[in-house]
């Protein structure tokens, strides 16, 4: 659709789904929480195949940035959903576990997707690729949700009595010896909430941003390959991978998620900052990488916060309010980032020291929050 060199209007695609997306999270909340994360996450899948039927036969931009909003429409359910189950599913103190692990649905896509776009470009066009994923959302993960999936421990055979009363034995959410933390009746009014859809807000920015921008830069701003471009997408994929079950551990053991949440972004934003100042494309690319991993890590620790304000019955709810704020506030992010390489006449020096910046200012919100006991 010739947006080659109009990195602003790129950005804005990604823009226009975050807004809807953000829009989704105030809606499917508190469906999740009524109807259940099983019948919300089958009538989401559906939603999503048609949205990337209606991107794969767009004639123009202008439809093509409609299906984004309905894509964002019914992605937006499967946060609320993930953590309903994540709630219903486990003992408080296996949740941040469970959230690396399911998180990792998220890191593995973006791992294997390098290899797989970029080869079904080459077999099909990019109508193919969208036609591709209607097929996945429709033929492959409709059926596997709507089998497996189940919304409470009780309703699958397989769960025994024993696990069934370990997992409803802790269900709860004080996290500190000192019950410093209050689960607030209205989270709107918790100050608690809206540092951490802050905090969320500066990891979507950054999230959303590299992964529309990384591989252009790899291509155009150092010159790789396509094929290595894909190696290092799957490199940092990779890694993030095995950081998030082994963080998801160590948080599960020291219910310490804020003091995770402010290493990782502080090391996302050093390691953004200097991979401008450093030579060596090799190595510029492998420190962006690790930037990435980071990034990832604070995205399972933001939704594990919900988790230590939040009851099994309201974290649909609460947890669709905080990603609906962090979604809408954080949706300029990409098109921002992508203006700053306008202006920096196609360089992306401004890009990545503005990235830095954001997720310092979140490493400094967390450090509120570790001083309030999350």
């Amino acid at each position: 659709m010739h947006l080659t060199g109009r990195s602003g209007l790129v950005g804005a695609l990604v823009t226009t789904l975050l807004f809807s997306y953000g829009i989704g999270f105030f809606v499917w909340g508190p469906i999740v929480d009524r109807i259940g994360p099983r019948k919300s996450g089958i009538i989401a899948l559906v939603v999503w195949g048609i949205s990337t039927a209606i991107a794969a036969v767009s004639p123009n931009a202008f439809i093509l940035i409609l299906s984004r909003v309905l894509l964002g429409l019914s992605e937006a359910a499967f946060w609320p959903v993930s953590n309903s189950l994540t709630a219903r599913w486990f003992p408080y103190n296996e949740r941040a576990r469970a959230k690396s692990i399911w998180i990792n649905g998220t890191v593995v896509g973006p791992a294997i997707a390098g290899y797989v776009l970029f080869s079904l470009l080459g077999w099909l066009d990019w109508r193919g690729v969208f036609w591709a994923m209607t097929v996945l959302a429709v033929v492959v993960c409709l059926p596997l949700f709507a089998i497996f999936v189940k919304d409470n421990p009780a309703e699958d055979s397989r769960v025994s009595s024993l696990e069934r009363s370990i997992i409803y034995a802790d269900q709860t959410n004080t996290v500190s010896e000192s019950n410093a933390i209050k689960i607030p009746k209205n989270v709107f009014s918790s100050t608690n909430f809206w540092l951490i859809s802050l905090s969320n807000t500066g990891c979507l920015i950054a999230y959303f941003s590299l992964a529309t921008f990384f591989p252009a830069y790899l291509k155009t701003g150092i010159h790789f390959s396509s094929a290595t471009t894909s190696n290092y997408l799957l490199l940092a994929y990779g890694i993030a991978l095995v950081a998030l079950v082994l963080v998801g551990i160590r948080v599960d053991k020291t219910n310490k998620k804020a003091v995770w949440a402010v290493g990782s972004f502080i090391a996302c934003a050093f390691l953004l900052a200097i991979s401008q100042l450093i030579k060596g494309s090799a190595l510029i690319a492998l420190v962006i990488c690790l930037a990435i991993v980071f990034v990832n890590i604070t995205t399972f620790i933001n939704h594990g916060l919900t988790h230590s304000m939040s009851t099994r019955e309201k974290i649909g709810r609460d947890n669709g309010f905080m990603m609906g704020v962090s979604s809408i506030l954080s949706a300029y992010g990409p098109t921002a980032t992508g203006s700053f390489i306008t202006l920096n006449a196609g360089h992306f020096n401004y890009a990545f020291y503005f990235l830095a910046a954001v997720t310092a200012i979140a490493g400094i919100i967390n450090i509120v929050l570790m001083k309030r006991g999350f």
